[in-house]
């Protein structure tokens, strides 16, 4: 070995050195930088060369530039990054819905509520007079533009939520194209397996930990390395690398699937939903696998994702929410409506409970019940099958059970021949006839004893579902009714129907028994309810008088889709209702207070809005009588049910379920605020455990500036000494 040997060793130090201090200049350079990992230039001795004396080093190079990135620690820090970014999304929006519903003494819906009642213990007091009404109407009308001003502001931050979900789907797809470009990348400059492409897996790691804060998306790294740098210990530098989100792959390596989202076609309200597109071009919808850990999983937690029949939102916080104002606006609606339904009239008349079908000539009588040109008319199709009818006698008692064969190949009008022949045959003083294009059943003598002997003629099973098809509600049972028809839920319990005459004296009751259970149709339809007030020979006062009871003053009947009480006296006589445990006047909405049947509808009925002198505070039509403000009074203190869409049912008062309502709000919005906290505390320490592994620490970064410039300094020295020597030599004379 040679003087120029070491000479090139002494050369080999002043790179090495030079190299590293470039790579702690970069460390310094990067130490604000939270995304950089701090990197270390691996240094190995040149091979050496073997003498008799022993191996003699050649000096030393930079072999390699590696991270000091434990990935799974990373993974620790992107995933307590990724928890604490989810429970500020959900703090952010309970923050907004807490300020909805200001619990303070003179302000927002609490206050409304009071003054609200506290106008009907006014009207009570004043039943004449028209201030106090005004003043009821006013207070009532601000208590429903309240709640409807509540429930817009709920419906509106549920829109901005959904906006939010697609604005950070675009910038997901941008990631996700990223990603898979620096993956490509990255393999290029690492294909000879000695080269690090570390700025490059940096803005990579930086992608994904945004993505995996957005998405809550899993990424599976194969093949990754160990390798000790100085005191740490580097887990980094994988051969393969893939993210999947809701079960599918958006990143293979080099290649990538971007989402899309889009209105789901379930939606009435423009919601987004999130797909991903298969190899085939075939699209799956993956919102519900979205890991709720995660930005939009919280968006998504907040806003919903399940749609009911009608394509609203079913759950969410916000339909949480909007379901528990529903229940309050609900409730508050029916009680009251059917408290007011007390209130006599001439004649009331319901809300339309259903659009009545109306048939054409030709679709009764020229086409069968399964041709297209009927069929489209119908709630649905007609079945073959048996159609049971119940007759009942003036006393309202069980009569005959009818069965007739229902063919849908034939004409309606010829299935309604074979219903009549059947009750002809049956002795049953009824038929089957068609009113505005509409089939009911109306008294006939049949028997031919010239009399009407049949109270009744109701339906018990409609295995054909022809009734079903046609009248809709009429016919079926009411628990089936209350899920697609009422407004509200009748529930089984009873009320009166009640007659006045014109000062005010009782002239008749008769109690009315509704049991959706029942098999009897009489209790459990519609059509039943009509007929127990309608049924002739109930003596109704206890006065063995055939001619004063309610049967004789009114007639209960469904027109048009609506519930109706005609008088059939010409005297002056009033009905109401009373002692309502079903809710059925609130139900169907006989003589009204409120319209409307949520928090997004709810309003002071417009005939009281144009003329609030029209409304009452009677039950008999006296002017002294106060009934029915006094039992509004009462309302505010009596234990009613609350039932929400989302299955949780209360039994409070209306105050009560008012704070049940802000009370969950309250106990939600601490519980996350708490969250947030406590994955403040855990990010925070995953973190700092973190950076001080992969992050900058200027300590140590001076200690190797200091290191690499003294073996730099050295280096030279001992260049400076070499060439000396060779200096020295080459002057020696021979």
């Amino acid at each position: 070995m040679g003087l120029f040997s070491s000479l090139n060793t002494g050369y080999s130090g002043l790179n090495v050195n030079q190299g590293a201090l470039a790579v702690t200049s970069n460390n310094v350079a990067n130490a604000s930088n939270l995304d950089y990992t701090r990197q270390r230039a691996q240094i190995v001795s040149l091979p050496s060369i073997h003498t008799s004396s022993g191996d003699i080093g050649m000096g030393a190079k930079i072999q390699t530039v590696v991270r000091i990135k434990n990935d799974f620690l990373f993974n620790r820090y992107e995933s307590s990054n990724k928890d604490l970014s989810y429970f500020k999304t959900l703090q952010q929006n309970m923050n907004e819905i807490v300020s909805y519903f200001p619990d303070v003494k003179d302000v927002g819906l609490n206050k409304d509520i009071q003054n609200y009642f506290d106008s009907w213990n006014h009207f009570a007091n004043n039943p004449n007079d028209d201030s106090a009404k005004v003043d009821l109407a006013s207070k009532t009308q601000t208590l429903a533009n309240t709640i409807k001003e509540t429930r817009g502001k709920i419906d509106k931050l549920k829109v901005s939520v959904n906006k939010k979900v697609k604005s950070f789907s675009n910038e997901v797809n941008g990631l996700i194209k990223d990603i898979a470009g620096f993956t490509k990348e990255i393999k290029r400059v690492e294909a000879n397996d000695i080269n690090h492409a570390n700025t490059l897996r940096d803005k990579r790691d930086k992608a994904e930990k945004r993505l995996v804060e957005l998405t809550g998306a899993r990424v599976q790294k194969g093949g990754l390395t160990s390798s000790n740098v100085g005191q740490n210990t580097s887990i980094d530098y994988e051969k393969d690398y893939t993210i999947s989100l809701g079960g599918y792959p958006i990143v293979d390596n080099s290649t990538y699937h971007p989402i899309e989202v889009k209105e789901n076609p379930k939606s009435n309200e423009n919601m987004y939903s999130i797909y991903f597109q298969k190899q085939d071009y075939s699209e799956v919808n993956i919102t519900k696998n979205i890991p709720n850990q995660s930005i939009i999983g919280g968006l998504l937690e907040f806003r919903g994702t399940s749609y009911d029949e009608k394509g609203k939102l079913t759950d969410g916080i916000s339909g949480k929410y909007i379901n528990e104002l529903d229940a309050f606006s609900s409730t508050l609606i029916q009680r009251t409506n059917s408290i007011y339904s007390y209130s006599a009239k001439e004649k009331s008349s319901s809300d339309e409970l259903f659009k009545p079908i109306s048939l054409t000539n030709d679709q009764i009588n020229s086409y069968p019940l399964n041709s297209k040109m009927v069929e489209d008319s119908l709630h649905n199709p007609v079945r073959k099958g048996d159609l049971r009818l119940i007759a009942y006698d003036n006393n309202g008692q069980f009569q005959k059970d009818v069965k007739v064969s229902i063919d849908p190949t034939k004409t309606l009008q010829d299935n309604l021949d074979d219903i009549n022949s059947k009750l002809s045959t049956e002795g049953v003083d009824y038929e089957a006839v068609i009113q505005n294009g509409n089939v009911v059943f109306q008294k006939k003598d049949n028997d031919g004893n010239g009399s009407l002997d049949n109270g009744a003629l109701l339906v018990k099973d409609d295995g054909s579902l022809l009734f079903s098809a046609l009248n809709d509600v009429q016919f079926k049972s009411i628990d089936k009714a209350n899920n697609a028809n009422f407004p509200f839920p009748i529930k089984d319990g009873s009320f009166d129907v009640v007659a006045y005459n014109e000062n005010g004296d009782e002239l008749a009751r008769r109690t009315i028994t509704v049991n959706s259970k029942s098999k009897d149709p009489m209790y459990s339809t519609l059509e039943g309810i009509m007929s127990q007030i309608n049924m002739p020979n109930i003596d109704d006062n206890k006065d063995n008088d055939s001619s004063n009871d309610i049967d004789d003053l009114y007639k209960a009947d469904i027109s048009n889709g609506k519930v109706v009480f005609n008088k059939k006296t010409d005297d002056t006589v009033f009905v109401g209702l009373d002692n309502d445990t079903s809710g059925f006047g609130g139900a169907v909405g006989i003589n009204k207070f409120f319209s409307g049947n949520d928090s997004k509808t709810i309003a002071l009925d417009d005939k009281f809005v144009k003329d609030a002198s029209l409304i009452n505070a009677y039950k008999a039509p006296s002017s002294g009588n106060n009934n029915v403000a006094n039992d509004m009074v009462q309302f505010q203190y009596d234990d009613v049910g609350f039932n929400s869409k989302n299955g949780d049912s209360v039994k409070t008062t209306v105050a009560g379920y008012y704070s049940y309502m802000t009370s969950n709000i309250a106990n939600d919005s601490e519980r996350i605020n708490t969250s947030v906290d406590n994955h403040t505390a855990i990010f925070n320490s995953v973190e700092k455990e973190y950076q001080s592994e992969s992050g900058v620490n200027m300590d140590e970064e001076m200690t190797n500036l200091m290191k690499f410039q003294s073996g730099y300094q050295a280096s030279a020295k001992v260049i400076t000494t070499i060439s000396t020597m060779l200096d020295t030599l080459m002057g020696i004379k021979t």
